[in-house]
């Protein structure tokens, strides 16, 4: 080949990663883009709170199961189109989220949205390993994708408050309509369609047993913080999730063709990079939700305002992801990039809960985490082989949204069970009273600061499960380790 020649194929590579991020950004966002709209949905559509809860979270639950169908579906019909088709499905879920008149319906409408970003995201990850291979320009790439997702799981709140304070609440929805418009085009033009050889037989068992699991379990924690629950009404369920999510492990276990490769599991680094996404987005994403209603119900800001002060958390999570992916593709060190993004995220969780140097705290929590969600991100798909990149993209994107979702329900349940300990007797218990005394605001301020002590405790935890154990951890593609 030519030097003209590879040059032309070198620069088609990058515009490829460039379009597929852009597709990427508003399914990303759309994960925590409703966090900071909690306030305005609860008096526009007189939400509950367990149904402002379902809003936000059933987005992230329901794709928990998707992505087991679209991975695979991608491998047999091509990821090209497989994004084409998640790009159309969220357009339209997109307009009927903005013209939803009630909760129920916005919760429908979130349901569809997931669906058609169940569609994208393992597309994007898949098309970037075939674009790039295994080579050192795969870790930049990798590192440029978990940039647009730790820095977009930020960024989703700040987009959210300055659209709230300027337009109606609809618009956080159809600001994703001029994305997916110039992203089709580019797509169809640009990105081949690759089908792969071998096509693995479906079944439908497996993604219902996913969704029955993870939409059970969380409807149990959400649940439990409700008042006049019985027991009961927590453990049906609760019990329920479980089992349906131990019958689709042995299920995946059995089965000749399953659709969450299991055996990708006895890979250390690929089970260091699932544990090295699922815990930090679980405990971001948690903490996030917590922080955005502790500015407006607390603090007393107004959306514009806490967007602003949210600020330092996109920006650094977003550079993180570059800057991690070109020190990986150069000295290879993923033992070392995942303890020292955490315990940059350790010490921001302590600044913010105690009160200090704030903004250098959410900083820091979004260089760690985004420095963290890269070298996840890059464990999981550099180790699988390449004919597996669906799956493989299928399990990073299970990962990434049952931490999300998983995080939603489980701070927001503990940060209500201490709001509620601390209140006086006979004073409201509804979260989205906190602000409307100082006895309420009060124990909610200190809600917060307790849950985000737990975010630090969790993120500790963290640097011992997740830690690459060898330097070959990821080691059968080539990659550096």
């Amino acid at each position: 080949m030519t030097t003209t020649a590879l040059t032309v194929v070198k620069t088609r590579r990058w515009l490829v990663l460039a379009v597929v991020l852009l597709c990427f950004l508003p399914a990303a966002i759309d994960v925590t883009i409703l966090t900071i709209t909690v306030p305005t949905l609860a008096r526009e559509l007189h939400a509950s709170p367990p149904e402002l809860l379902w809003t936000v979270d059933v987005y992230s639950l329901l794709m928990v199961g998707l992505v087991l169908v679209s991975g695979p579906l991608g491998d047999r019909i091509g990821h090209q189109r497989l994004l084409l088709a998640g790009l159309a499905v969220f357009s339209v879920a997109s307009a009927l989220c903005a013209m939803a008149s009630g909760p129920l319906t916005l919760i429908g409408a979130r349901a569809l949205l997931a669906i058609g970003a169940s569609m994208i995201i393992p597309a994007t990850l898949a098309l970037i390993r075939q674009t790039f291979g295994d080579g050192r320009d795969h870790a930049v790439a990798i590192g440029a994708w978990s940039a647009v997702a730790a820095g977009a799981s930020a960024l989703g709140p700040v987009v959210g408050g300055f659209l709230l304070q300027h337009f109606w609440w609809g618009s956080i929805f159809l600001v994703n309509l001029p994305v997916v418009a110039l992203a089709m085009p580019a797509v169809a033009l640009l990105l081949r369609n690759k089908i792969e050889a071998e096509r693995q037989p479906w079944e439908a068992t497996s993604p219902i047993l996913s969704i029955v699991g993870f939409l059970g379990c969380a409807y149990a924690i959400i649940t439990f913080t409700h008042d006049g629950v019985g027991m009961v009404e927590v453990a049906v369920p609760a019990v329920l999730g479980l089992a349906a999510l131990v019958l689709f492990v042995r299920r995946q276990q059995r089965t000749p063709h399953p659709m969450l490769d299991l055996s990708l599991f006895r890979l250390p680094g690929l089970r260091a990079g699932v544990v090295a996404s699922v815990l930090p987005v679980l405990v971001m994403v948690g903490f996030e939700l917590q922080l955005v209603q502790y500015l407006q119900f607390v603090e007393g800001l107004s959306a514009e305002e806490a967007a602003l002060y949210l600020i330092p958390m996109p920006v650094a999570a977003t550079v993180a992801g570059p800057v991690g992916g070109m020190i990986l593709s150069r000295v290879g060190r993923p033992r070392a990039d995942v303890p020292a993004g955490l315990l940059l995220a350790v010490t921001g969780y302590v600044l913010v809960a105690s009160g200090t140097v704030v903004p250098l705290g959410l900083a820091l929590i979004g260089f760690g985490h985004g420095l963290v969600q890269m070298v996840a991100s890059n464990l999981i798909m550099s180790t699988a082989p390449s004919a597996q990149a669906g799956a493989a993209a299928g399990i990073e994107s299970v990962s990434y949204e049952a931490g999300a979702g998983l995080g939603i329900a489980i701070f927001g349940t503990v940060t209500a069970v201490i709001y509620r300990s601390l209140l006086p007797p006979g004073t409201s218990t509804s979260p989205l009273e906190a602000g409307t005394s100082p006895e309420t605001a009060r124990a909610f301020g200190e809600a917060f600061h307790a849950t985000t002590w737990l975010a630090g405790a969790l993120t500790v935890a963290t640097i011992f499960l997740a830690t690459p154990k060898s330097p070959a951890a990821h080691a059968p593609s080539g990659d550096p380790a």
